[in-house]
């Protein structure tokens, strides 16, 4: 028992003088003075009022450093250097020669300093007026029913746009912002949920007034019906004449969701000749072009084709 006890001291003391040993060459070590290349980001600073820089610019730059091995420890550690670029006096273009004044660490002085920056020897920095504008937002869904639905249009977004910025050149051609893609199986009641914008790509600098919108979509029942004696009016003719299409009305069969066909009249629908389409080579009738309100489908218009009535100065003519 006495031995294993003065072993067990003896390794202690052991323990004790190498921990000591190890931090005295620890202290010496770091005393010394070495040189270090370490990567540091560069940082773009005092950025012009109603700019934005329009270029990509080169994350870190590869400095020199010489110093104490404590400092230099110190700065692998906290990562507090910086290359520094001031953009105060920059209007549109500029070519930054780095240069090691443009370094900035905290601990710099007499244990640290840098030597030099080993690259990028240059770094472009090209700025572009800020341009904001609102823009509207659109759907990228696709949506699909169980037989006997039906997704009415349009869709309602909350808010139905918003506001982005950023380069003035790029902001310019954009009219509008899409939600992320997402598919819909199966419906058969509405949908009303929140939605990611599709951010733009971080190389274009754009930043939108509202990242996610809401969305609502109503899927409703389908049903159809048939509206008869709606009015075919004559657009586009000219000044002198008076245009009469033969028949006066057309009956058509619409389908869509069941709240929006039970609220629909007559009146909703636009039926019309357009006579700056026709041509005297036409024999066989004109086409009747139709116009509902958006989510209202139609088919089987009757007649498809309508004579006209041409009156000028008290005589009149059909053309066919």
């Amino acid at each position: 028992m006495a031995l294993k006890n003065a072993l067990v001291e003896n390794l202690r003391v052991k323990l004790f003088v190498g921990a000591l040993a190890i931090l005295f060459w620890f202290v010496v070590v770091t005393e010394n003075f070495y040189e270090y290349d370490v990567d540091i980001p560069i940082v773009a600073i005092n950025v012009p009022d109603g700019k934005i820089i329009a270029n990509d610019l080169p994350a870190k730059a590869r400095v020199r450093f010489e110093g104490k091995g404590r400092a230099l420890l110190n700065l692998l550690f906290s990562r507090e250097a910086r290359v520094m670029l001031d953009l105060a006096n920059v209007r549109q273009r500029h070519a930054f020669a780095l240069q090691r004044q443009m370094v900035q660490a905290r601990r710099s002085g007499a244990e640290l300093n840098p030597l030099h920056i080993l690259y990028p020897d240059t770094v472009w920095v090209k700025l572009a007026n800020v341009f904001e504008k609102p823009v509207r937002v659109s759907a990228n869904v696709k949506i699909t029913t169980i037989a006997g639905y039906t997704v009415v249009q349009p869709f309602h977004f909350a808010p139905d746009s918003i506001f982005i910025s950023g380069p003035e050149e790029i902001v310019r051609k954009i009219d509008s912002v899409a939600t992320v893609y997402k598919e819909f199986s199966n419906m058969q009641q509405s949908i009303s949920e929140r939605f990611r914008l599709q951010p733009f790509p971080e190389s274009q600098r754009l930043t939108f007034s509202e990242n996610t919108v809401q969305l609502n979509v109503d899927v409703e029942k389908l049903i159809e019906m048939t509206l008869q004696e709606i009015p075919v009016q004559v657009q586009n003719a000219p000044a002198h004449l008076k245009v009469t299409p033969v028949p006066s009305t057309l009956s058509l069969t619409v389908e869509g969701g069941e709240k929006l066909l039970l609220n629909l009249k007559k009146e909703n629908i636009v039926a019309y000749i357009d006579y700056a389409r026709i041509r005297d080579t036409a024999t066989t009738g004109h086409p009747a072009y139709i116009r509902t309100p958006d989510g209202v489908r139609y088919r089987d218009v009757k007649p498809a084709r309508f004579k006209l009535i041409l009156e000028n100065q008290n005589h009149a003519a059909a053309r066919h």
